[in-house]
């Protein structure tokens, strides 16, 4: 099979056979604008769970119907994140780069606190986007991981979904590892509530 060609979902045949690029591939940009993308992008916290079971070596796509691969999938979901802390150092006019350290807090669904984080933020530009690298501690009652990534925060704002990456450091996380994913909940709070989800492998 050609390296950049596709299998028919259905019959496991070539969908574009000799084609240097498939179709589903080509149409792929096209398709995705000719819906209504909404105001948020969030992702579903079972096909996020799909990515952190390939990233966790439990699946191959090539391995076929997912199974019972996620039920070894830590999956939580349904939080709400809060800023409580912030401290921020503006070093833009000297040349540098605007640093933070926060703590927040995570709520369950019927507004407990059932986790924190503390974590630093390094902003990498303003324009045309406001990127920044993010690194944090996340501590539950059963466990605690490490998140890293870089988000757009121009994009979070505009109801955008950004995805960092998570590791297990200890108790029902330990050795795992895994996504996080970040999405606008309420606007109007300020500081603003977000919603997150994270999954483990």
């Amino acid at each position: 099979m050609n390296y950049y060609a596709t299998r028919d979902r259905d019959s496991g045949e070539d969908a574009n056979p000799g084609g240097p690029v498939s179709e589903r591939a080509l149409n792929a940009g096209t398709l995705a604008f000719q819906g209504d993308l909404g105001t948020s992008s969030e992702l579903e916290p079972g096909r996020l769970a799909v990515a952190a079971a390939v990233a966790g070596g439990l699946y191959k796509a090539q391995d076929g119907p997912l199974g019972q691969v996620l039920d070894d999938v830590i999956v939580v979901e349904g939080l709400t994140e809060r800023i409580e802390k912030l401290a921020t150092i503006d070093d833009a006019a000297s040349g540098g780069v605007d640093y933070a350290e926060y703590e927040d807090g995570f709520y369950d669904e019927a507004g407990e606190r059932v986790g924190t984080v503390e974590g630093t933020a390094v902003v990498l530009t303003y324009t045309p986007h406001m990127w920044q690298y993010h690194s944090s501690v996340t501590t539950f009652e059963d466990g605690t991981f490490e998140t890293s990534g870089v988000i757009d925060c121009t994009a979070i704002l505009s109801g955008m979904t950004q995805v960092l990456q998570v590791r297990g450091t200890s108790g029902r996380y330990a050795g795992k590892q895994g996504f996080m994913t970040l999405t606008l909940h309420d606007h109007e709070q300020r500081p603003p509530l977000y919603r997150t989800t994270f999954v483990m492998a």
